[in-house]
């Protein structure tokens, strides 16, 4: 899972830096779209975002083909959190104290979550120990068939 959370992240603030150096983007002239697009294909930066996000998309997949998409998708959440802290650095965006609260409250979020899957997994052991002590064992059986 922490793979999953840096390739989107990383994903995310290399797109954003790649964006940045391409330009503003009008999408009410075509040419001007057929421009940025050509700049947009050839930025090194937007090359590496491509790499970092297609990582993270077969991850999830993968991810995906044995995790709860209710634990996944939350536990994910954090990136959030990774993202804010890599654009306050690596980008120097400015992040106002609002911004830092909804991003403490999704950490939360994901603290809650885990700890859900955790208690899940937790009762199914419990389940799985009570089903097994409850069969009458081989001994037992053949004791009320000879006795």
């Amino acid at each position: 899972m922490s793979l999953i959370v840096i390739f989107k992240s990383l994903g995310d603030v290399c797109l954003s830096h790649g964006m940045r150096e391409v330009g503003k983007v009008n999408p009410l002239h075509p040419l001007a779209m057929l421009a940025v697009g050509l700049r947009t294909i050839s930025d090194p930066w937007v090359g590496l975002a491509v790499i970092f996000l297609l990582m993270y998309s077969l991850l999830s997949l993968s991810a995906l083909s044995w995790l709860d998409l209710s634990y996944m998708l939350p536990i994910t959440a954090i990136n959030y959190v990774l993202t804010s802290l890599l654009a306050w650095r690596l980008l120097h965006e400015e992040i106002v104290a609002t911004r830092w609260a909804g991003t403490l409250t999704i950490a939360l979020g994901v603290l809650f979550v885990s700890m859900s899957e955790h208690r899940k997994s937790r009762q199914k052991t419990l389940k799985l120990s009570t089903q097994c002590t409850s069969f009458p064992s081989y001994q037992n059986e053949s004791r009320r068939h000879n006795g």
